[in-house]
């Protein structure tokens, strides 16, 4: 009996042992494992820290900004920027001498920031010229240089997207004022400059919203030489008053033929169902928006319009 119990208490000493070891291998083993997986892990980490601290937030320079920090009324610069973290996703630049003279437009901006500076090369201005916005976007303000300019073949007046400008933000309150008086009027000769200019301002922003402006402003400056306020007061020919013939309109560009021959319908207060075509007759001062097209009657065309509208349909290859 007493050597059962020794040889028991042998078993049961050498099976202790054997847990204990194998306790202390599982442990060896999770200590070995949780060391691994935080070596693995820590890069990583470190990583997506450094990261996050180099993304710069551009948030305060989204919306409207300007030469002086308010809307254009007469002339100056805009730009209207949207930027989601250190992306430019659309922006646009926009500047004019005068609300009736002369505008140009780079539109589609997009690019990176990169310490607070974005590049984006535009190859049309509505001018047809080409250039680098050096966009440069620090201490609340932005500033933009137009480098490696170059000018168009084409572009006899010389103006365009060049130089640098200095932008201020708009502030809300002034980015939505509009004219309290949004009825347009239609130009007589007995308005004064501050008429016109008023009614001008009313309907700037629709030079914006029709592709036929750039060229109408263009055959008006170049070859009728009218470059002041008077540009948009008066129909582009005499199609009520006058008998035309085909060699009138020899050197005359198909896009202001194509004009010509519908002037004759706004005249008399046509609504053109083509947007782009409408937008633009807006922008006249002698043009008023008042029959529908389902409602017009031709009959109110007189002798001269009758005729140089079949004239005119026939030269309109535009």
């Amino acid at each position: 009996m007493k050597r059962k119990l020794i040889l028991l208490i042998i078993a049961s000493t050498l099976l202790l042992s054997a847990c204990n070891q194998s306790s202390e291998e599982t442990h060896s083993q999770e200590l070995q494992e949780n060391t691994v997986n935080s070596a693995t892990s820590s890069p990583a980490n470190d990583e997506s820290s450094s990261s996050n601290s180099s993304t710069e937030d551009y948030s305060d320079y989204v919306g409207l900004w300007s030469t002086d920090g308010s809307r254009i009324t007469d002339s100056g610069t805009e730009f209207n920027i949207e930027i989601q973290g250190n992306e430019i996703t659309n922006a646009s630049l926009y500047t004019q001498t005068s609300s009736y003279d002369r505008f140009a437009e780079v539109d589609n901006i997009t690019g990176t920031i990169i310490d607070g500076t974005c590049t984006y090369e535009f190859t049309d201005d509505g001018w047809d010229n080409s250039g680098t916005l050096l966009i440069q976007l620090k201490d609340n303000t932005i500033t933009i240089d137009v480098e490696d300019f170059v000018l168009s073949e084409d572009n006899v007046i010389g103006y365009g997207i060049n130089g640098h400008y200095d932008l201020i933000k708009v502030q809300d309150d002034d980015s939505q004022t509009t004219t309290s008086d949004t009825t347009l009027n239609k130009y007589n000769d007995d308005w004064t400059e501050e008429q016109m200019l008023a009614e001008i301002d009313k309907r700037s922003h629709y030079k914006d919203e029709t592709s036929y402006y750039p060229d109408f402003l263009r055959y008006k400056e170049v070859v009728r030489e009218c470059t002041d306020i008077s540009v948009d007061c008066y129909p582009l020919f005499n199609t009520d008053t006058q008998y035309y013939q085909a060699t009138d309109f020899e050197n005359v560009p198909p896009v202001i033929i194509h004009l010509a021959k519908n002037e004759i319908y706004a005249r008399h207060g046509y609504i053109f169902t083509d947007e782009d075509l409408n937008n633009f007759y807006l922008t006249q001062l002698w043009y008023l928006p008042e029959v529908q097209a389902a409602d017009f009657d031709d009959s109110v065309f007189n002798e001269y319009e009758k005729y140089n509208l079949e004239l005119l349909s026939k030269l309109d290859t535009y």
